[in-house]
């Protein structure tokens, strides 16, 4: 796999963005309990963490900056339980009390797209994606630092290949008040979906 560069200083070009209007739809899986419990609109104030495009600066503590990570498009949901569950291959409906929730965006939101010819353009390449996320993290600051208008990032799921998001908290204008669905991961209505998609994606659940 082709390593990605260090971002230069400056971005040489200028973003290609991927717009999302109001109205449209995503998906996200969090946690109501374990150390660090969050609410279904919440940004992640603390970090930087090891995910993949966090944007806070060093050391790791609570900063004005926060990030929402979530999912669109017609295998969202797959998705998402790839990337959530990704370390362990196993979807466990019931530790930490994982929730499932669709909201719709109150207002227009502009990400930078890196799925397509951007990350090319300007010095990197596809593993921006898929390899080192340290240097992914590296990126999103030096997006963040130079591109104002950017609320966040478009990415293809390393795992699935799927549309994923990372809202920066530049994007918390756009939020709703209200979610579409929001139902825990343990909902029994819920286990006959979740057991198929498990099976898409070869990874156990219980």
């Amino acid at each position: 796999m082709e390593k990605l560069p260090a971002p230069p200083t400056p971005l040489p070009v200028k973003p290609i963005y991927r717009r999302l209007p109001a109205r449209h739809r995503l998906w996200r899986i969090y946690f109501r309990g374990g150390a660090y419990p969050i609410a279904w609109d919440a940004f992640r104030h603390v970090g930087p963490t090891t995910s993949r495009f966090d944007h806070h600066t060093r050391p790791k503590r609570v900063q004005t900056r926060g990030i929402l990570y979530a999912t669109d498009g017609p295998d969202a949901i797959g998705t998402a339980l790839a990337e959530v569950f990704q370390t362990t291959a196993h979807i466990d409906r019931h530790a930490n009390r994982p929730w499932l929730v669709a909201f719709e965006l109150g207002a227009n939101v502009a990400l930078l797209d890196t799925t397509g010819r951007w990350p090319v353009r300007a010095g990197g390449n596809m593993a921006i994606n898929s390899g080192s996320r340290p240097r992914a993290r590296e990126w999103s600051l030096a997006i963040y630092r130079q591109y104002s208008k950017v609320e966040g990032i478009a990415y293809a799921s390393s795992l699935t290949n799927g549309p994923c998001l990372a809202l920066y908290e530049r994007a918390k204008h756009a939020m709703p008040t209200a979610p579409v669905l929001n139902r825990p991961l343990s909902d029994p209505a819920l286990f006959p979906g979740l057991t198929k998609i498990a099976a898409t994606l070869n990874f156990t659940i219980k």
